[in-house]
């Protein structure tokens, strides 16, 4: 046995992996070696005296006692009546390792196969016949470009690491297994290599017998030694085809074994489980853009790590509630701050020496905001955030050519801003075009000049032909092609999202707000986020006062069901305050308590499961969708209390009862008539019965509304109103388990939005949603 010292041996027990120190030799003793020429032929467990006896020529093995019969474990079904030969692609596995990993995870079996074929390819090694029939039926003709793990990371040539596809500085280590310790570790390469050779080299074509051992737990003291493989800091000896144990050679070890403290580690080969096709990742429904916000200079892999949090998020929430569903979203970072250069660093030479620290951290998140602010560096900003999603865009096609799925955005903070102009064309040169077109026409009755007065006249007869002539107007003129997308966009989810006061600054109106594109906003905050603002209230001031919808806890049932049926309600401030109201115009006195202090309008707010709600179902209807007529009747005199458990007051029971009767007669009559008598009967009922939601909404026509719900807020934990919580409110988004179940609500919903009535305000429609 080679001598080598203590470091080289431990430094190789690391790598080989856990099993513990070396173990003692076996207790049976040999003298003289095998010829390594001639294959050794190993007969059955019951004639291993009669095989030994055979082998006297090359190998003397001191007689032992006859071993009590044991019997053997099960093998494995592909051990069964095979024969030592080179191991097909299916039985050699392949692991990756992240980085400060201890342990290899083994690959998905297709990623597995695709590395072996390819490194089979490049070492010029034969494929078994099996696996070349079946790249035949998977039409696979080259390897060359292997993408593993869901399809985020390309193997590097050498097959010893893989690298990210979609962002950069993102490696993981590979490694090929062929032969393993007792914890399916594989070895390394070149120890597994030089094991493999000495293998075949002796045991070429003998039968591989069942179980695990040839021997019983009696005899393990009395294993033979047929044959043994030593290295540098490594020894591997062979008791039988399948028993091979492997020894540590340092010094410290060797003294170990002397005195019985070490335990061999046994060596497998080939992995556990074979390889299979079918096991390959998930089918890519739906792809999701990741665009990040500020703060995002000098941490450029960032966004990378929060996108991975999301998507385990995601991933975790469908394997626990819908674990029929086989196909995932493939989430993706957009990194576009990293290759801007905006001022090339002008800022940071101005900035002032003293709190260095505090300004350079202002200087690498709140100065995105005042870049982007800026008509001169807003170009760059746009323009880069483009590139980036058509690019990440056509790479993903690339590698899943067959994806027909929608594509959406997830942005966050600033990052919205930019993703909602993107999608809507806007352009601060839009606005500077109508500036000097309304400067013109206000000048034309001005100007003496009658040479200055044609040119402004014809500027704007050019401007008007242009407009009505061109095909997207000036909008499509303005906008250059390098800030449009490549793909269409179905959704745009906004997480912490001050879009709403850029919007109010650039003076939008509410036919501004919404996407021409079809483009759907999902507007997701935190209550204490400050960065956060509602788009709602854009549409009409009155909805200030309709309550976010609110988005359930991932344990909360109702958080899988489609959010466009849900109720709006109110805030429960306002119905405090419209109570004082009326009892006070019942009283004949003024409401002296109408007006609610800020504070305490938060205060009742944040009791999400006490309050009241309106007996509108959605923006859209006027009453719940499949609800018995009896309900629809009940819901005109009392607003519906929202609980886990809903019911009527016994006080209203017999009212309710009767008004269900007297819609069910009308819905008997004739149309013509039925539709009369419900108009005028609609101009009979006081304003009392209408619900606090109509009395609120009944000056806001349709047509000025949100066509669907936008606003979507999460629910607080009680300790979140704390001013840390409020400073990491905004960046919690990431790893939230509610907003990820609601993720998968908005993306595999079958997409429908709940049409409504032309008129929500009239009794007529309101009856007849009810009658249908």
């Amino acid at each position: 046995m080679k001598s080598i010292d203590e470091s080289e041996g431990a430094e190789w027990w690391r790598e080989a992996g856990p099993g513990g120190l070396s173990p003692p030799f076996p207790h049976t003793h040999t003298t003289g070696k095998l010829d390594s020429a001639e294959p050794l032929a190993l007969r059955s467990h019951t004639s291993k005296k009669a095989a030994f006896q055979d082998l006297d020529t090359t190998l003397k093995v001191e007689e032992s006692p006859p071993p009590a019969k044991a019997t053997t474990p099960v093998p494995p079904a592909r051990n069964r009546k095979r024969k030592v030969v080179e191991l097909r692609c299916p039985e050699v596995r392949w692991f990756y390792r992240r980085k400060n990993a201890e342990k290899w995870t083994p690959l998905r079996g297709l990623d597995s196969l695709r590395l072996e074929l390819r490194h089979r390819e490049l070492e010029g090694l034969e494929i078994d016949t099996q696996t070349q029939t079946r790249m035949i039926d998977e039409g696979i003709s080259e390897t060359n470009n292997v993408v593993i793990l869901d399809g985020l990371y390309k193997a590097d040539d050498d097959l010893k690491t893989c690298s990210s596809l979609y962002w950069k500085e993102d490696t993981a280590e590979l490694r090929r297994g062929t032969w393993f310790l007792p914890d399916w570790q594989p070895l390394r390469p070149e120890m597994a290599d030089a094991i493999e050779k000495n293998h075949l080299q002796h045991f070429r074509g003998q039968t591989i017998p069942d179980g695990v051992s040839m021997f019983s737990e009696k005899e393990a003291v009395k294993k033979p030694q047929l044959t043994e493989l030593v290295q540098d800091n490594f020894e591997v000896r062979w008791s039988s085809v399948i028993d091979v144990f492997l020894f540590n050679t340092s010094k410290a070890s060797r003294f170990l074994r002397y005195i019985s403290w070490g335990r061999p580690a046994s060596l497998r080969r080939g992995y556990e489980k074979e390889g299979e096709w079918e096991d390959a990742s998930p089918k890519v429904s739906h792809l999701i853009l990741v665009v990040h916000g500020i703060g995002q200079k000098g941490y450029e892999n960032l966004i990378a790590e929060n996108t991975a949090q999301i998507r385990d998020a995601v991933y975790a929430q469908m394997d626990k509630y819908y674990p029929e569903e086989k196909t995932r979203p493939m989430f993706l970072p957009i990194e576009w701050r990293a290759a801007l250069l905006l001022d090339e660093g002008l800022t940071d030479v101005v900035t002032l020496p003293k709190m260095a620290s505090m300004r350079e951290t202002l200087n690498s998140t709140a100065m995105d905001i005042m870049y982007y602010q800026s008509p001169l560096y807003r170009k760059e900003i746009i323009g880069g955030v483009v590139k980036q999603m058509n690019s990440v865009y056509q790479l993903f096609m690339k590698n899943h050519p067959s994806f027909t799925g929608p594509v959406s955005i997830f942005a966050h903070s600033l990052g919205s801003v930019i993703s909602y102009d993107i999608l809507t064309a806007w352009s601060p040169v839009l606005i500077y075009d109508q500036y000097v077109s309304k400067a013109i026409g206000e000048h034309l009755n001005t100007v003496d000049d009658r040479e200055a007065l044609g040119a402004m006249q014809d500027y704007l007869a050019a401007r008007k032909k242009l407009h009505q002539n061109f095909q997207g107007g000036m909008k499509a003129l303005l906008v250059p092609k390098d800030e449009q997308l490549d793909f269409k966009v179905k959704s745009m989810i906004a997480v912490g999202s001050p879009l709403a006061v850029f919007l109010v600054m650039r003076g939008a109106d509410r036919q501004s707000i919404v996407t021409d594109k079809g483009t759907r906003i999902y507007n997701v905050f935190h209550p204490y986020d400050p960065v956060a603002y509602r788009l709602e209230p854009l549409f009409a001031p009155e909805y200030r006062h309709v309550r976010p919808v609110k988005i359930f806890t991932a344990s909360d049932f109702r958080g899988r069901d489609p959010y466009d049926e849900l109720p709006m309600e109110l805030h429960k401030a306002y119905l405090k305050k419209m109570k004082h109201a009326n009892k006070a115009k019942k009283d004949g006195d003024k409401d002296k308590n109408g007006d609610l202090k800020s504070d305490e309008m938060d205060e009742e707010d944040s009791d999400v499961d006490e309050e009241v709600q309106s007996a509108c179902s959605s923006p859209r209807s006027i009453s719940p969708p499949n609800v018995p007529i009896e309900a629809a009747a009940g819901s005109l005199e009392k607003p519906i209390k929202k609980g886990w458990f809903s019911g009527w007051n016994t006080s209203n029971a017999k009212e309710a009862a009767m008004k269900a009767k007297e819609l069910k007669d009308k819905a008997e009559k004739p149309r013509e008539e039925s539709d009369v008598e419900v108009a005028r009967e609609a101009h009979e009922i006081p304003s009392e019965k209408f619900s606090p939601l109509d009395r609120l909404l009944e000056n806001v026509s349709m047509d000025t509304r949100p066509p669907f719900r936008i606003d979507y807020a999460v629910q607080p934990a009680l300790t979140d109103k704390s001013y840390w919580s409020v400073l990491k409110s905004h960046f919690a988004y990431w790893t939230n388990t509610d907003i990820a179940l609601f993720l998968v609500n908005v993306l595999y919903d079958s997409g429908r939005v709940m049409t409504a009535p032309k008129d929500a305000n009239s009794q007529e429609m309101r009856v007849t949603v009810a009658r249908i």
